[in-house]
């Protein structure tokens, strides 16, 4: 009988597998979708990746990273970089005005603000 080859690993198009190679360098798998997604969130921020990883047939990544490295990945995975959300100044709240008074005009609607910048309406009978 011939010696059967063994069998491939099948392909996970939902998760990024993880190999050693025989130098102990870690050997990642990245599917398109979610090499967009760690592209996204800066996964490879303070690695190096050389060689520039490159697309294979299968749309997926190859990437290869020291153990150092591998370790920077995960910590990147568990702790994403905070989304720089719009800072948004604190409205000054409003210096109480004592509002000029008014004549009062019985023939024409007045409006006029109250402390809280509200508009306040007049309207004759």
């Amino acid at each position: 009988a011939a010696p059967q080859a063994a069998p491939e690993q099948p392909v996970d198009d939902d998760n990024i597998t993880a190999s050693k190679d025989p130098s102990g360098n870690f050997v990642l798998r990245i599917p398109v979708g979610l090499w967009k997604i760690v592209q996204a969130n800066d996964g490879f921020r303070g690695i190096t990746l050389s060689p520039a990883p490159t697309q294979n047939p299968d749309g997926s990544y190859t990437v290869i990273l020291t153990v150092a490295q591998w370790q920077i990945f995960q910590d990147n995975q568990k702790n994403p970089p905070q989304q720089a959300a719009p800072q948004q100044a604190e409205p000054e709240p409003p210096v109480p005005q004592a509002a000029p008074e008014q004549p009062v005009d019985d023939d024409n609607i007045t409006a006029s603000k109250d402390p809280s910048g509200n508009f306040v309406l007049r309207i004759p009978v």
